[in-house]
């Protein structure tokens, strides 16, 4: 698609080639796919000790490990991670969303380089610390750069895309695990980290990021590179300086606005627009990692083998075919997202989460105590499967998604660092305490319990969860800070006085 060059206030940066021969749509997917790609290289860490442990501790291993070292060979990755979200978050507010991207790159290549060339257990170590540094670097910046740089009507679809680059970046790594040694498997996790950096290198920075910085040229510069100009696009950014300049403008009076006097004095961290989604997202993040999601991952072989009963299972073949059904239900959601609100879509998976959970727990019970019983051992496969696609539908991708969605600019670097490390503390806390959940109530007791969870948390969010489909990030930010239900009356009055009074919806036109 060839875009007509608008007049003389646009400067070279929008007259490049890739500007003239792309669509703005087209941008937007090359913009994101930097950040999809680290997201990427987060999964394999995540999966990458699954194919080292078990590679170490064969007998002919020329690198010898006890269970002990084991243990901390699994853990150090994930002990660092809820640290590189808060600097992950602190980074991209002051280096700008571009510049983060390209600095974790670089560290997650040299902890994969690290890797590949490890030959003691100290460098193991040191590997799996700076990979789980990074992933936990990537997980603010991503979310906040793609829902920054998106359309509304996209930025959903290219959201889903981080987590559903998580669970492939899980699966390449036991791919590469299955035919390659691990030396060989982290210098390819390594080649990944080039692509991206590449690729974030030709984007530009975010237009938000910009506009806060004070930096109005750029910014539009950044924009129309990515957005293009279409009346749509202009309205939108034009709301974009608005809301800017009135919250640079803050300490002043406003005009005509005696309403939101008081609010704007208060720092931006007090006031309702970050308290709410940062209370949100708490809940939103404690739920999903309460309702298991990671025990069942880490845990995967020994469940499928107390579900179908066999001992003779292929551990790996098991692990890959709980890898594929997590991709494939990751790309279904990207496609739901586009579609399909953030309410209904997280009901859904609430609701079914919790059926299969419950369910899950009940036959496993049956199975276990009863020997008539463990000849319907696919049941508990079937409500193990259906758990794993209802809980990859909805609460594991939507509070990523949400991340960089529902925080005003000003404290978005700081509200997505703290609710990703927050997620990281619950994923430490379920993974620790879930063998002594095994050990006390049992395998069918511990799903209950998770069930429970899921319950509570998804009557919880039906109360509190906003819908931000298609909604301007202005839009989600001005909603947060009115209530939901005075958000409500307002579009419904303003919708009763007729078109010649309603106020326009930024930017979300079909």
């Amino acid at each position: 698609m060839i875009i007509k060059k608008p007049p003389a206030t646009d400067d070279a940066f929008i007259e490049s080639n890739v500007v003239k021969r792309f669509s703005p749509l087209a941008r937007q997917v090359l913009a994101a796919s930097g950040p999809i790609i680290s997201s990427a290289a987060a999964g394999m860490t995540n999966g990458f000790s699954a194919i080292l442990l078990p590679q170490l501790q064969q007998p002919g291993s020329k690198l010898s490990i006890t269970e002990d070292q084991a243990s901390w060979i699994a853990s150090m990755a994930p002990l660092p991670m809820a640290l590189g979200c808060i600097l992950g978050g602190l980074l991209m507010e002051r280096c700008g969303r571009k510049s983060a991207h390209l600095l974790l790159n670089i560290s997650f290549a040299i902890g994969w380089c690290v890797l590949s060339m490890a030959g003691s257990y100290a460098q193991i170590l040191a590997g799996r610390f700076i990979t789980g540094l990074s992933c936990g670097l990537v997980g603010p910046p991503a979310s906040v750069y793609i829902a920054e740089t998106s359309d509304p009507r996209y930025r959903g679809i290219l959201l889903a895309g981080v987590t559903f680059a998580v669970s492939g970046g899980i699966l390449l790594a036991h791919l590469f695990g299955t035919f390659f040694r691990w030396q060989t498997a982290a210098l390819l996790c390594s080649l990944f980290m080039i692509v991206a950096y590449l690729l974030m290198v030709v984007s530009p920075e975010s237009p938000a990021w910009l506009l806060a910085r004070g930096a109005r040229s750029e910014a539009e510069a950044s924009f129309r590179w990515l957005r293009g100009f279409d009346p749509a696009s202009r309205q939108e950014f034009d709301a974009m300086v608005a809301r800017t300049d009135k919250t640079v403008n803050s300490g002043k009076a406003s005009e005509g606005q005696a309403d939101g006097t008081s609010d704007q004095n208060r720092s931006p961290y007090k006031r309702r627009e970050f308290l709410m989604p940062l209370a949100t997202l708490l809940v939103f993040f404690a739920t999903m990692q309460f309702s298991g999601v990671n025990i069942v991952a880490f845990y995967s072989i020994a469940l499928m083998k107390t579900t179908i009963g066999s001992d003779s299972l292929n551990e790996y073949l098991a692990m890959l075919i709980v890898d594929l059904v997590r991709v494939v239900t990751s790309l279904v959601a990207c496609i739901l997202l586009r579609s399909v609100g953030r309410r209904p879509l997280a009901m859904a998976s609430g609701v079914g989460t919790t059926v299969s959970l419950i369910g899950l727990s009940i036959f496993l019970y049956f199975q276990t105590s009863i020997p008539l019983y463990r000849n319907y051992s696919w049941l508990s496969l079937i409500f193990l499967i259906s758990y794993i696609v209802f809980v990859g539908i909805g609460l594991f991708p939507l509070p990523w998604c949400m991340t960089g969605e529902i925080f005003p600019v000003a404290t978005r670097g700081l509200g997505s660092g703290l609710t990703s490390s927050f997620n990281f503390v619950c994923f430490f806390a379920v993974i620790k305490t879930g063998p002594t959940l095994f050990a006390t109530v049992g395998i069918n007791g511990t799903f209950l319990v998770y069930g429970v969870i899921s319950l509570l948390g998804t009557l919880l969010l039906y109360v509190i969860l906003p819908e931000t489909k298609n909604r301007t990030l202005q839009e989600i930010e001005e909603q947060f800070r009115r209530g939901r239900r005075k958000a409500k009356d307002a579009e419904a009055s303003a919708g009763e006085e007729g078109p010649s009074v309603a106020p326009a919806r930024i930017a979300t036109i079909s």
